[in-house]
């Protein structure tokens, strides 16, 4: 006669308050890694830069490495008594040659727009307006960045904010689900959820990096159908995406890997764990 203790039976309730906490977690995670992504975004360093490219490929019809502007602003510091340019006239941003001495028409450009995207990125609207010395200008620049604003200090610290509240949620019901669940089911379970949260985005960043690398499959159709503001906007997603949609595609695939390894782990470890419990003698061996 065994004089073991049988294991004490697991709470009914725990099935369902684990199916509840897994459908909540992947929610939660999937907003976490979005967040991320968008933190990285609008951080000062790669916000700044982005707004550059974006403000760059705008006002660059035939492309970042067109030459011709950068010819015509080598002419136009030479041209001047004091070897500077105003290239914007109602903006005080000034180029001398030694600014943009060996620098490609690309590099050129971006070196250009980053003196307005610093300002935009940090003071918005203000930012913009503090570069005119005109106050009527200064009034006309007010709401003029649109959309730019997402890509600013202000919204980069919110978003800061908002991935700590998201990472403690996904913390504390990664925590329940692996209580809820049995076993080796308290590594299988967070990894599906992390899997099933990742996925999307790997495949969604996975078409848009195809579309990028591969941008002229139908070129011929495309172009008869683009209206120039769709070819412009074509244009500027191709200039501005590429970082963006690298960044996004090695987050995801990190963290389906991760997802899977646990799984993998989980697995493995229950076919041991059946291994070992089939090969110990029962108790009236």
């Amino acid at each position: 006669m065994s004089t073991s203790e049988s294991p004490r039976p697991r709470p009914y309730w725990h099935v369902d308050a684990k199916w509840i906490t897994g459908i909540l977690l992947l929610f939660i995670l999937s907003a976490t890694f979005l967040t991320f992504l968008l933190a990285w975004v609008t951080a000062a360093e790669q916000g700044i830069e982005l707004l550059s490219v974006i403000l760059a490929s705008s006002f660059s019809r035939e492309g970042l490495d067109q030459e011709g502007d950068l010819e015509i602003m080598h002419e136009k510091i030479a041209e001047s008594p004091d070897g500077a340019w105003q290239p914007i006239p109602s903006l005080n941003i000034v180029v001398r040659e030694q600014d943009i001495e060996g620098l490609s028409p690309r590099e050129m450009r971006l070196w250009f727009f980053r003196q307005l995207a610093g300002p935009i990125y940090y003071e918005g609207d203000q930012g913009l307006a503090s570069l005119s010395p005109d106050p009527e200008m200064q009034k006309n620049m007010q709401g003029q960045i649109g959309p730019l604003g997402f890509i600013s200090a202000e919204v980069h610290g919110r978003l800061k904010k908002a991935l700590i509240v998201l990472s403690l949620a996904s913390v504390a019901l990664l925590s329940l689900l692996a209580y809820f669940s049995h076993r080796f089911g308290r590594l299988a379970s967070p990894g599906c959820v992390t899997f099933l949260s990742a996925v999307p985005g790997v495949v969604l960043f996975s078409m848009m990096r195809g579309w990028l690398e591969h941008p002229g499959d139908n070129a011929e159709a495309e172009a008869t159908a683009l209206t120039p503001y769709t070819q412009i906007a074509a244009r500027l997603a191709a200039d501005v995406l590429p970082d963006i949609v690298q960044k996004g595609l090695q987050t995801y695939l990190w963290l389906t890997l991760v997802g899977l390894g646990l799984m993998i782990i989980a697995f493995v470890g229950t076919l041991i764990a059946g291994i070992r419990k089939r090969g110990k003698p029962s108790a009236g061996d």
